[in-house]
């Protein structure tokens, strides 16, 4: 299972001409076959996106 951080996503949507804000490059993720996930790693909470074309069989 293939994750990404906000800055990795946030620096795809750029490139493919998507506004520079949260809101824009969360949409863009999600219709783009990303799942928004929260994940909690040394005592803090993550958001990080994962790929969903990985998690089908």
């Amino acid at each position: 299972m293939e994750e990404f951080t906000y800055e990795a996503i946030r620096v795809k949507a750029l490139r493919e001409g998507v506004k520079d804000t949260k809101l824009h490059v969360g949409i863009w993720a999600q219709f783009n076959g990303y799942m928004k996930c929260k994940r909690k790693r040394n005592g803090k909470v993550h958001t990080i996106y994962v790929a969903l074309q990985k998690l089908t069989y």
